[in-house]
């Protein structure tokens, strides 16, 4: 209502009568006595405030402080995953607080540390991707290095290194059945094929039909057919197939990975062979994805100049 310098004009009676007498300052009174009462309650409230201080705190004063929540113990609470996180500056932190002490040794025994499900869980997150994964293996492979190693980094290393039982868990060998057949699968881009071996006269059956009438180009054919044909048994066995998914270079591809491993199956002296050859290493190349604002994976709009 009143600006401060009119108010204090007021207060030493320094305003003049007639400036008194209009509707304004009629108000003052009621003003003063309105900032009177407001002193009056303040100057309460703080004497009744340093009482409950000087007395202890009240219940007002606990249940309005139990709200604020506690201070995070950790800045890796504000991210993303601070799990995951508070994990990786902690091997850090481990790494460069015993370098100084031990010498880095490159024959020291890496331990087998678990699969990406298990260290998942021993983690304690929901979920890793990959390359997550990979950096906490590399950070654990980086403390292997340490010899001799600490007692705090066995005890690490004993949270996420596989036990004796575990490391005895293997898969279970593929064997050659009753029949003669030995089952394998392969992979390739987003085919997927099933894959039986058997020795015979060289028949090749996909999905029920002759190996020439299903892939139509020679080169699919010709690397159908390269496992059999690097190892110089074309004509000895025969394969039946199941492929579904992808194109005629991936499924082709599928297959030829899957009569790899069948033939292992049969002749395990074969691996070496195959694997100079690339016939059992999986290609994992996949296309790649498009990018938003460009007219493909690579390739970019033509250029307009209006």
């Amino acid at each position: 209502m009143f600006s401060s310098r009119t108010l204090g004009r007021i207060l030493t009676g320094s305003v003049s009568r007639p400036l008194l007498q209009t509707s304004t300052f009629r108000a003052a009174p009621v003003a003063i006595r309105s900032l009177s009462q407001s002193a009056t309650s303040f100057n309460t409230t703080t004497h009744t405030t340093s009482t409950a201080q000087e007395d202890g705190p009240s219940v007002a004063g606990y249940n309005a402080l139990s709200g604020f929540q506690r201070k995070p113990e950790s800045p890796s609470y504000f991210t993303t995953n601070p799990v995951y996180n508070e994990l990786i500056v902690n091997l850090d932190y481990a790494y460069r607080q015993f370098r100084p002490v031990t010498k880095p040794s490159k024959t020291s025994v890496r331990p087998n540390w678990l699969g990406k499900d298990a260290l998942t869980r021993a983690v304690g997150v929901d979920t890793l991707k990959t390359s997550q994964y990979r950096l906490i293996v590399s950070k654990l492979n980086q403390l292997a290095t340490l010899s001799p190693r600490p007692g705090p980094v066995e005890v690490l290393f004993s949270r996420f290194a596989k036990t004796e039982e575990q490391m005895g868990q293997r898969a279970k060998p593929r064997v050659v059945d009753a029949m003669g057949r030995a089952l394998a699968t392969g992979r390739r881009k987003e085919a997927s094929a099933s894959v039986y071996v058997v020795e015979g006269e060289g028949k090749v059956l996909i999905n029920g039909q002759e190996g020439g009438e299903y892939f139509k180009k020679t080169q699919d054919l010709d690397s159908l057919l390269k496992p059999l044909e690097v190892t110089s048994l074309l004509g000895k066995y025969n394969v039946w197939a199941l492929v579904q998914g992808g194109g005629t270079t991936g499924q082709a591809e599928a297959i030829s990975l899957g009569i790899a491993k069948a033939l292992m199956t049969h002749i395990p002296e074969l691996k070496p062979t195959l694997r100079r050859a690339g016939c059992i290493t999986r290609d994992m190349r996949v296309v790649e994805r498009k990018k938003p604002g460009q007219y493909g994976a690579r390739k970019k709009f033509q250029w307009v100049k209006r």
